[in-house]
C-alpha cells in the first residue's frame, strides 16, 4: 500500500548516536553542579584550592594563573552544591564565575574596587 506519508530521517544513524551522546554528556554536566557533594578544600592559596575543588566537584573550570596569583581563600568543607562551594572559595576576591553554553565555568577577573572586596557571583552567559 502506497502512503502519501513517507518516513524519512534527516540524520543518519551515526549522527543520531553522536547527538544522543552529546545530550547525555550535557545533562550529566548540568546535574553534577546541581547536586550537593562533599568538599574538603583547605584555606590558603587560591590556585591549589581551585585545583582541589575541580577534582572534588568533577567540573570543568577555566582560569588564568595570573588572575589567581597572590589570592587566598577561606576554603570550604562540608556537603554543598558545587556552585555554592565555588562562591565560598572566591569570597573576598575580585573574581566572578561565568558559565558558558557548553557548561564550562570560567573565572573572570574584575578590576578590584579600592577598599572593598567584591562578592563572588555566578553568571549564566546566553
Amino acid at each position: 500500500m502506497n502512503s502519501p506519508w513517507r518516513r524519512t530521517s534527516v540524520f543518519s544513524l551515526p549522527t543520531c548516536h553522536r547527538i544522543a551522546a552529546a545530550l547525555a554528556w550535557l545533562l550529566a554536566a548540568g546535574l553534577s553542579c546541581a547536586h550537593p557533594r562533599a568538599f574538603d578544600v583547605r584555606g590558603g592559596a587560591l590556585k591549589p584550592a581551585l585545583d582541589a575543588y575541580i577534582a572534588q566537584a568533577g567540573v570543568q573550570l577555566i582560569y588564568k594563573v595570573d588572575d589567581v596569583r597572590d589570592l587566598s581563600t577561606p576554603g570550604v568543607q562540608g556537603t554543598i552544591a558545587p556552585e555554592k562551594a565555588l562562591e565560598r572559595l572566591l569570597q573576598g576576591t575580585h573574581l566572578r564565575v561565568r558559565r558558558g553554553q557548553d557548561g564550562a565555568m570560567v573565572l573572570i577577573a574584575q578590576p578590584p574596587v579600592r577598599g572593598t572586596a567584591l562578592p563572588a557571583t555566578m553568571e549564566s552567559r546566553p
